[in-house]
């Protein structure tokens, strides 16, 4: 076999198209193909028209006999990726909301990823087609449906009140229970109420509002939103949650009793549980005109069980600055 012949056989070796439902992916070889040239180029000395000179260089030529012609991996896969952009479905999970007194559920869809390394590996290994099928995994919904359906039971149930007429800090307190309002735990996993919630900024929608600094009362963005993880905290005490932090504020608060509280402030002190039961929670924060009520949505248990609501929120609209 000449040098051209040769080349064209050994370019037929690898795939250079991937499939997948009808779909053609076309693979640049390009560096592959250099890669045999720049080895036929020591098979096949150059040939410079004057016989002597050829038979001498041929004489003297040593070539590589046994050369490792493999493909650019780094190359092949960040083509894989860019494929795998095409062919990639998200997984939408199935999703649950508490709203108007009853639940509302989705069964989202499966998704589909490119498998890159198993399709890579096929490429490799496959010297007889010039197309390959993609690899492509299938993403199950998580959650599942029936893992939604699972959660029935209420195990923790708190509100506090408010005073509507401060404005600002009604608004922060609204605010907060909308970020962790139908907000979905893992078993397992750790609720963070920072992360969750996010900081409080101006941008954000939150007004400044008092909070406590030491032993002083001062304004400061977001003023309020400790009721919400404070009445989040009651709730997971009743739920007999793990705890992962918590902190106390430094000065009495009045809508819950005294060492019931669990104050926040974003990069410094977080409130953190982890669900401990046997399937997801959610968490439903819902406010009033004067009240805020969260509930724990679950899956009871022994250590776990489920509560018996007694009415929430049972005050009257008009605000009691002492309740208690």
């Amino acid at each position: 076999m000449n040098r051209a012949e040769i080349a064209s056989e050994l370019k037929k070796e690898i795939p250079d198209v991937i499939v997948y439902q009808g779909k053609s992916f076309p693979l640049k070889l390009e560096r592959f193909y250099a890669k045999i040239d720049n080895w036929l180029n020591q098979i096949f000395p150059p040939v410079s028209g004057v016989w002597y000179l050829d038979v001498l260089q041929s004489l003297m030529h040593k070539p590589v006999l046994n050369p490792v012609l493999e493909l650019d991996q780094d190359d092949i896969v960040s083509q894989l990726k860019a494929i795998g952009a095409q062919i990639n479905k998200p997984m939408i999970p199935a999703t649950i909301s508490y709203l108007n007194r009853h639940f509302e559920k989705t069964s989202g869809q499966n998704g589909q990823a490119l498998d890159i390394d198993a399709t890579f590996h096929k490429i490799t290994n496959d010297h007889v087609n010039k197309q390959v099928e993609a690899l492509v995994q299938e993403i199950p919904v998580q959650p599942t449906p029936v893992e939604i359906d699972k959660i029935k039971d209420v195990l923790g149930d708190y509100t506090t009140y408010f005073n509507p007429q401060d404005a600002p800090r009604t608004k922060n307190v609204r605010l907060a229970a909308n970020a962790i309002n139908n907000y979905l735990i893992a078993p397992g996993k750790v609720f963070s109420y920072n992360k969750v919630v996010g900081e409080r900024t101006e941008a954000a929608g939150y007004r400044p509002a008092y909070i406590f600094v030491g032993q002083e009362e001062i304004k400061g963005d977001g003023g309020g939103v400790c009721q919400d993880s404070s009445t989040l905290f009651q709730a997971v005490c009743e739920a007999n949650l793990k705890v992962v932090e918590r902190h106390m504020h430094s000065l009495p608060v009045s809508y819950v009793a005294k060492g019931q509280d669990a104050t926040v402030a974003y990069g410094l002190l977080d409130f953190r549980f982890q669900n401990d039961t046997k399937g997801y929670l959610l968490v439903s924060a819902l406010t009033g005109e004067n009240w805020l009520r969260i509930r724990l949505f679950g899956v009871a248990d022994a250590n776990h069980p489920a509560q018996q609501p007694d009415g929430y929120p049972v005050r009257p609209d008009i605000f009691n600055e002492d309740f208690k």
